[in-house]
């Protein structure tokens, strides 16, 4: 079931870039690198085995959740 759920959150954000991709044509070029990664992250997960998926999916993880505190960090210092 996670593997569908992960289908359609794909196709829900692929969806978003498309109407940004719509409203803001300048940024075409971040639409497509978001797309792929995201296209590409969605096949890895899909077709890979679960075990050695484990590793990879826990070390993304700890790395969005370390973006967010540097982004965190940085708006707190007045950075962005």
């Amino acid at each position: 079931m996670i593997r569908e759920v992960l289908v359609l959150a794909t196709l829900i954000y692929l969806l978003i870039i498309a109407v940004q991709l719509i409203d803001r044509p300048a940024l075409w070029l971040q639409s497509l690198a978001v797309a792929a990664a995201l296209g590409l992250a969605a096949g890895a997960y899909w077709f890979r085995e679960e075990l050695h998926l484990g590793k990879w999916e826990a070390v993304a993880l700890w790395a969005a959740v370390l973006l967010f505190v540097i982004y965190a960090i940085a708006r707190l210092g007045g950075l962005v």
